[in-house]
This record gives C-alpha cells, sequence and structure tokens, in this order.
C-alpha cells in the first residue's frame, strides 16, 4: 500500500524545485517596485525589467448597430523581436467613449499567443466613434500610449440624428470614407488635435504575407455553402504557415484598405517609459486575483497573513497563499466566467480586517481620442439594410442554437481523491449534520471542549487522533464556526468527502480535511458575519462560438427562422498548414447583398499580412 503521508511529505521537498521556472520568472519580471525612470535604450538595455510585449486586436468589421455584438482576436507579441510570444496569459480589452469611460471590459484568456472573445454594445449607446485599447497586466508598468488602440463606428438608428455632423464640404470625407482613405481602424487623434502616427509593428517591409483568396465562384444564392482556400506565402512565394482570422460581412460595414492590424500608436523611438507605482506582475499562468488585507480600526496592513481565496460550488476550489509585509496577496486563477469566491485568514481568531481588491482593468488613460464621427451619405442604403437586418436578427435570437467554444474540463477537488465518500442519499435520512458525523462519517468525531465543538479526525496511517482540528469545507469554502456547521439540516447535504491523512499545500500542513458539499452548492446553507469578503467576480470570458447555421439538409435549408447576419462568418483561430494553405466551409443567409471577406494574420518569426476579397449574394 501506498503510504500517501510519506509521499505527500516528500511532495513538499520537491515544490520548490517544481515551482521555480515560474518563480524566476516572477522575480525577474516583479521583483522590485518601479519608481519613476528616466527613459532607456530598448536596444542596448539588458534590464529584463523593461521587456516590452505588445498586443493588437482585429474585429469583425468596422461599423456596427447598437445592441450588436462585436467578436475580435487578440495576439501577444515581443515588443523587440516583434513575433508571437505567450508570456501573458490574459488581455485586457475596453471599449471606451469619447470621455474615456469604459462602456465594456473584457478578460481575454490567450493560448500559444493569441485568443478571441467578444462584447455586446449597449441598446442605448450614442452614435459615433469609439475606443478599442487592449493590454496585459505586464503592460501597465509602461505609458498607456503603449497600450493597443482602434477605432470602431457604432449607429444608432432610434435615437435623433440632430447632433451628428455633415462633412463641411463635398470633398471632406465622412466618417468612413476618412477610414478606408487613410489607415483601416479610423484615425486617431491625441487631446491637441494632432494625428497619431500608426506604424508597421514589425517596421520591416519585407516580414509580408501575402494571401490569396480563392472562392468556388463569385456569386451565390441564399443559403448556399461557400467554399473557400487561403493561401500563405511570403515575398519569395514560399509557403507560410500562420495563425489568422477570418470575418465575412456586408461590405457596407466593412472597410478594406489593404493595411493590418499590427501598428503601434506608441513612441516613434525604441525608449521605454516606465511609470511609478507598484509593480503590476506578468501572469505567466492565468488572471492574477490581487489585493490587500488590512484592520479595519488602523487600516494597518496584516503581514505574512496566511489567506484562503475559495470558489463557491460544489467542487472544491481553494487557493492558499500569504500576504507580504504590506498586507498584499496574489492568487493566479484559471477559472472563468462568472464565479463567486470567498477570501479570508486561515486563521479563525483574526477578526476586525477587511480586504480591498486591486482593480484589474487599468485606471490611467491616454491622450488618445478617436476621429469625429461624420454620416456617411453614400452608404445610408447598406447601413439601412444592417439596421434591418440587426432587428430582425434581435427578434429570432432565442430560437438560435449556440454553443461555447470553450472545453469544458472537469475541475477535479483541490485535495484529489478522497480516502471516504459518503453520499447521503444512499443512507437513512438523519436530521442534523451532528447526528451523521456521529452515524455515518468514519474516522471523524466531534469533541465539546469549552462548550464549542470541534471536529476530530483519526490518523489514518497512526490509528491516532490528529493533534490539530482539521480543515472544514462547506461548498468548498473554510468554516470555522463549527456549531453552525453541526446545525445544518441533512436533507440539505449531497455527499461528505474525508481526508484523514495530512496534506500539505502551499507552505500549509493541514490535520486532514472534511468536506460537505450541499445540493444546490452555493453556500445557502450557512450565514456569515459581515467581515467575510464574499462576491461574484468575473475571470476570463467563456468564450462563445460564432453563430454561423449549417443548411447542408433539406430541413435546415427551409426551416422558418430569418437568417440576416451582418457579419456572415467569423473564424478567429484558422492556421494556414506547412503548404501554406487552409480551407474553410460556411452558408450564405437570406439576403441579397454584397459581402466582402477580410483575411489577416501572422507567422510565427512576425511575418503579418492582410487580403480582402468580395463576392454577392443574389
Amino acid at each position: 500500500m501506498i503510504n500517501r503521508e510519506k509521499n505527500l511529505e516528500s511532495v513538499v521537498t520537491m515544490l520548490p524545485a517544481l515551482k521555480i521556472r515560474f518563480l524566476i520568472l516572477f522575480v525577474i519580471l516583479s521583483g522590485r517596485q518601479v519608481s519613476s525612470q528616466q527613459p532607456v535604450d530598448y536596444m542596448k538595455d539588458s534590464d529584463i525589467n523593461n521587456f516590452r510585449e505588445e498586443v493588437f486586436v482585429r474585429t469583425d468589421r468596422d461599423i456596427y448597430i447598437s445592441g450588436e455584438d462585436v467578436w475580435f482576436k487578440v495576439y501577444t507579441l515581443n515588443g523587440l523581436a516583434h513575433t508571437p510570444d505567450d508570456l501573458s496569459k490574459v488581455v485586457y480589452v475596453e471599449l471606451l467613449d469619447k470621455n474615456k469611460f469604459p462602456l465594456r471590459q473584457v478578460k481575454v484568456k490567450t493560448e500559444k499567443s493569441s485568443g478571441s472573445a467578444s462584447f455586446t454594445l449597449p441598446d442605448n449607446i450614442s452614435s459615433g466613434n469609439y475606443l478599442i485599447r487592449a493590454y496585459t497586466n505586464w503592460m501597465k508598468n509602461f505609458s498607456t500610449d503603449d497600450f493597443f488602440y482602434r477605432t470602431i463606428s457604432v449607429i444608432n438608428p432610434f435615437e435623433s440624428i440632430d447632433h451628428l455632423k455633415i462633412p463641411p464640404d463635398a470633398k471632406s470625407a465622412d466618417s468612413v470614407n476618412a477610414i478606408a482613405k487613410a489607415l483601416p481602424q479610423g484615425n486617431i487623434y491625441d487631446n491637441d488635435g494632432n494625428l497619431v502616427i500608426k506604424r508597421s509593428s514589425s517596421g520591416n517591409s519585407n516580414k509580408v504575407i501575402n494571401y490569396k483568396i480563392t472562392l468556388d465562384k463569385p456569386d451565390y444564392v441564399s443559403r448556399e455553402r461557400i467554399r473557400m482556400e487561403i493561401s500563405a506565402s511570403d515575398i519569395a512565394g514560399n509557403p507560410v504557415e500562420t495563425s489568422l482570422s477570418v470575418s465575412v460581412a456586408k461590405s457596407g460595414v466593412v472597410n478594406s484598405s489593404g493595411l493590418n492590424s499590427f501598428y503601434r500608436t506608441g513612441n516613434a523611438d525604441n525608449r521605454i517609459h516606465r511609470v511609478e507605482g507598484p509593480e503590476n506582475l506578468a501572469e505567466l499562468e492565468g488572471h492574477i486575483i490581487s489585493g490587500y488585507l488590512r484592520l479595519k480600526a488602523t487600516d494597518e496592513p496584516l503581514k505574512n497573513t496566511d489567506l484562503s481565496l475559495s470558489f463557491v460550488g460544489k467542487t472544491s476550489r481553494c487557493q492558499f497563499n500569504k500576504t507580504d509585509d504590506k498586507g498584499a496577496f496574489n492568487f493566479v486563477v484559471k477559472e472563468s466566467g462568472l464565479n463567486e469566491i470567498v477570501i479570508q485568514p486561515l486563521s479563525p481568531d483574526i477578526s476586525g480586517y477587511y480586504i480591498e481588491l486591486n482593480q484589474p482593468f487599468s485606471s490611467i488613460f491616454s491622450k488618445f481620442k478617436p476621429a469625429e464621427f461624420y454620416l456617411d451619405s453614400s452608404r445610408l442604403d447598406q447601413i439601412n439594410k444592417v439596421i434591418i437586418g440587426m432587428q430582425i436578427n434581435n427578434i429570432y435570437e432565442p430560437f438560435r442554437q449556440t454553443t461555447s467554444d470553450e472545453a469544458t474540463n472537469v475541475i477535479p477537488d483541490f485535495y484529489g481523491k478522497p480516502e471516504s465518500t459518503i453520499i447521503m442519499a444512499e443512507y437513512i435520512e438523519l436530521t442534523t449534520l451532528k447526528e451523521v458525523v456521529k452515524e455515518l462519517l468514519p474516522n471523524v468525531y466531534t469533541l465539546k471542549q469549552n462548550g464549542k465543538h470541534d471536529f476530530k479526525l483519526i490518523n489514518k496511517f497512526r490509528g491516532q487522533p490528529f493533534e490539530n482540528k482539521p480543515l472544514v469545507l462547506i461548498d468548498g469554502v473554510p468554516v470555522y464556526d463549527f456549531e453552525k456547521v453541526l446545525s445544518i439540516n441533512s436533507k440539505d447535504i449531497e455527499r461528505a468527502d474525508i481526508i484523514n491523512t495530512r496534506y500539505f499545500i502551499s507552505g500549509n500542513v493541514l490535520d486532514g480535511i472534511v468536506s460537505f458539499v450541499t445540493k444546490k452548492g452555493n453556500l445557502g446553507v450557512m450565514e456569515f458575519d459581515n467581515s467575510i469578503f464574499r462576491q461574484v467576480y468575473e475571470g476570463c470570458q467563456v468564450q462563445n462560438s460564432f453563430y454561423s447555421p449549417d443548411y447542408n439538409t433539406v430541413a435546415a435549408k427551409y426551416k422558418h427562422i430569418p437568417d440576416f447576419r451582418n457579419t456572415l462568418y467569423w473564424k478567429p483561430d484558422l492556421h494556414t498548414g506547412k503548404d501554406g494553405k487552409a480551407e474553410i466551409e460556411f452558408f450564405t443567409s437570406d439576403e441579397s447583398s454584397d459581402y466582402e471577406i477580410v483575411v489577416e494574420g501572422i507567422s510565427p518569426d512576425g511575418k503579418t499580412g492582410y487580403s480582402s476579397a468580395s463576392f454577392r449574394v443574389k
């Protein structure tokens, strides 16, 4: 029989070695507080603390109607080599209005230097140009001018157009034409009205990918299959492996200028400008939840205090860490979407504290702003069709079948396989949890001392009770008021897991674990005092799949649900192989219109490319 306790003890001795790889990176990238510094020459400076990342964003189109979804892909690059780099695993994307107020904020999980997500435009958003800005947590150590910025245009058909501007003369470009004439995603200006120049990320005209788009025919009818081949080659004609995105949308909402999204808006030279303030850690493994633990009475930090972060649910997902000399803490999490979290000291003797989380999104804004929005009279007919299409799609949205692209991984309990599991439905119903412990749970008993009950576990290997109390969990959250635990109605409990061996985790030694899981899994059976930090926290976005119906069968083709998609197809994670080729297929909608295909991508050595083509649905 394997001696689990001895094995665990040996694992503890290995933990430092296992963490060396990540520890070195954290120490290198975040080992000191950053003060205001003079700019340094990036090409000559060897200080890794000035390592620079670049982020780029490509959207499915350039013009949207209020209430529509904006689909986008993010890329992370090494700022010196201008090649894909996966140092950071999270990118922060925001939609800013003209007053630089964030209307939407999204955390995007990246894998192998790219990721994709979406956000929905507010229904009451005003017509105008808006900035999308993107950055990593590490990039917050530098000037916000070095964040990525791009402009999208939004039209709200339900608001008055009295405030909208008309081009001052017939020769002046309107909003959309200005984008197409100058730069593909719209001009960006500073506070003084000066045009911000967008420069190629690589700065090398030879680092170009030539994309060729081949369709099986030039014209199509409604709900017809479209087959497309994309080939990628360098300037010498050699095939190139690339990571690319493909969008197909109505021509009236796309601006094809031939320039791609891989541009920079920051300083023209290679000098780095760090900012004052605490160091922002590079998120090497996942999103970092950080904050401070302080005393309410004096606001003093609670130094070197053991903390736990727990996700409420039927699976026990606990992390343990310790505050530093300033009461600061960091937890690396990989959970996506909305989750209820609880953060608290491990010691029940600590009271009168409060926990304050750091804002993950940057609160510092650059001087950049989008170009003024003008009515585009040349596209009124096209825009009207887009507006009608949006309204029809919104009506029939509930009837669509959409899925999530994110793999559903079964997350195990942090303690692994328990020594014993008691399923309550398999036993006679008892009244309270106290009776359950007494009658059903092996190697667990309660002991009343000084008028209060304690849980005790019998050591699996020694046959004697542990000296200290076990860690008791309710729906994955440590609980220290055992009187409340024992008074829980047994009807609310689904199962109990018991680990009656010593457990080592993050420098903590636990004399066993007793985990109770309720039928609802929402911690509703417990009442906590106001001191506990408990809130719903939004992690990285759960990636949803783009709706692209399959009309391959007769039943689907003649289904009576109108299809008026403004973006016909969006594929953010396509790859060309060693032969430089990739193939896709999708179906047209019910609407006769002209459509624009845009392909954009990057190779492992930093070559970038952009191409477009058009077709018509009759």
